[in-house]
């Protein structure tokens, strides 16, 4: 998106429309109050007649306003409620569209809302907004007019650091939501590997390497082959590494992306109802090409690690069936009960992987349980792991960017819970209770040689119904991690 951050007063604006904000109570934001004081009054009157929208998040637009120089003026209505201020951004966009105004000006809830944000917020719902995936729709497409989108704040070098990250932010969710909205007959784990090499043509920061299936297999990663081993689509083993000049931490901090392309559950089929979601699957993948783009784009001074194990989760002859068991790239055996718990045993070997670089950290992300869906729904994901310092600093980092997760236990029990009579591990419990824990305490039997972290995204990495398609979560998270540990 094209940013620009100017000092002049809200009525000077070159736009075709100026935005402002009041509040339900009827308190004009500070820029606001200023405007109206220009236009003698005439917005204290409108408010008088209650031409404002009554509810927060909506707006009114008002043209050919007296003493203001931009053509109209959009009135928003927040409140307190940060995603109120969210729906009022994705309310500009879809106005401008409307009206294919080429130039916006933006003032700031200041003194009306109570979070400092608002700057990152707003911008944040207007990059959000303007994604578009119609790739794949026939007729001839109109091209949306390119807004600029001008700032009106008062420190204009914060507000240019704020929308810098932004720009991180923009480009990291617009790649994690494309990957995701992309057919899985199109998107399969070749489709990953071949972008992850693009991804490293075109930043200089950015090395790739893609292992097929022979040289996973000297790597002995038995519980990934396993999962691969009922699709025709061979699998990826993807590394990426972003090392920019004078990177703040010499030990990298290992991303793992989970990246099932399409999962039908294997030979534990699931119900047809909503597969079409499982396209999906590769949402920690997603998130993690999506990171590295933004760290890009923010020129980010941390040196990261990606790794990407891509399958496909298929029934066929050759899958894996319950009953089976599989020995992992640790040594470690793992009886299959459940073959739809496909993603933890494509991740245990990708952290087994992660120990050759003696990592700072390494945080894996995944879509998978549904018991997070059931625990926390599409508001906050599911957060554990073995270092306290590291969940916290991801915690907060979450509620800094407004990507939020919740942290949850890991007590040894839950890892009691997944041992077989017939090998070390069973990949799934005999019991319904805390899935997400066990799935947890699973992958934590892997990641014992560093400080580690486990997302599990399955309830925020994609909208449903009227909202569906890809979200970009948890990109925000990440690169507010990642800035903090720049700073």
């Amino acid at each position: 998106m094209k940013w620009v951050v100017k000092n002049s007063k809200p009525e000077k604006a070159d736009a075709q429309a100026l935005v402002v904000f009041v509040n339900k109570e009827g308190q004009f934001a500070t820029p606001f109050a200023a405007l109206d004081g220009a236009s003698k009054g005439v917005f204290a009157a409108w408010q008088e007649k209650k031409y404002f929208a009554a509810e927060a998040g909506e707006a009114a637009v008002f043209h050919d306003v007296p003493g203001v120089e931009a053509e109209c003026v959009v009135v928003c209505t927040v409140d307190d409620d940060y995603r109120k201020l969210t729906q009022a951004g994705q309310q500009i966009v879809k106005l401008a569209r409307q009206h294919e105004w080429k130039k916006v000006a933006l003032t700031l809830p200041e003194a009306i809302v109570p979070y400092s944000d608002a700057l990152a917020i707003l911008a944040r719902a207007l990059g959000k907004a303007d994604y578009v995936f119609d790739r794949f729709k026939s007729g001839e497409k109109k091209a949306p007019v390119k807004t600029a989108w001008q700032w009106l704040v008062g420190d204009k070098k914060a507000a240019e650091e704020t929308l810098r990250w932004v720009d991180a932010w923009v480009a990291g969710t617009y790649l994690t939501r494309e990957l995701g909205d992309l057919p899985p007959n199109v998107c399969n784990p070749a489709y990953l590997g071949d972008r992850a090499k693009q991804l490293a043509e075109e930043q200089d920061a950015i090395t790739a390497k893609v292992l097929k299936r022979k040289d996973i297999e000297a790597l002995g990663m038995g519980a990934l082959l396993g999962v691969a081993q009922g699709s025709h689509a061979d699998p990826r083993f993807i590394i990426m590494e972003y090392k920019p000049k004078k990177a703040v931490n010499a030990r990298p901090v290992v991303l793992v992306g989970k990246g099932v392309t399409f999962d039908t559950g294997g030979i534990s089929l699931k119900p047809a109802d909503g597969m079409d979601l499982m396209k999906y699957d590769m949402g920690g993948a997603a998130a993690v090409f999506g990171t590295l783009a933004g760290l890009c784009a923010a020129q980010a001074a941390v040196h990261v690690v990606a790794l990407i194990p891509a399958v496909e989760n298929m029934p066929g002859g050759n899958a894996t069936r319950p009953g089976d068991i599989l020995t992992s790239m640790s040594g470690k055996t793992i009886e299959i009960i459940n073959t739809d718990a496909e993603g933890r045993l494509i991740l245990c070997d990708a952290l087994t992987y992660a120990e050759r670089y003696e990592p700072l950290a390494v945080i894996d992300m995944a879509t998978l349980t549904g018991a997070c869906v059931i625990a926390l729904g599409s508001v906050r994901a599911g957060l554990m792991g073995n270092d306290e310092a590291l969940v916290d600093g991801l915690f907060q980092a979450g509620e800094a960017a407004r990507d939020l997760v919740w942290k949850m236990p890991l007590d040894s029990g839950y890892r009691e819970m997944m041992k077989s009579s017939f090998a070390d591990f069973v990949n799934a419990s005999s019991v319904r209770e805390a899935g997400t824990l066990t799935a947890g305490a699973f992958l934590g039997a892997f990641a014992e040689k560093y400080p580690w972290a486990h997302l599990d995204i399955a309830g925020v990495a994609w909208g449903r119904g009227a909202e569906k398609g890809g979200t970009g979560r948890p990109v925000g998270l990440l690169l507010e991690y990642f800035r903090r540990l720049v700073a």
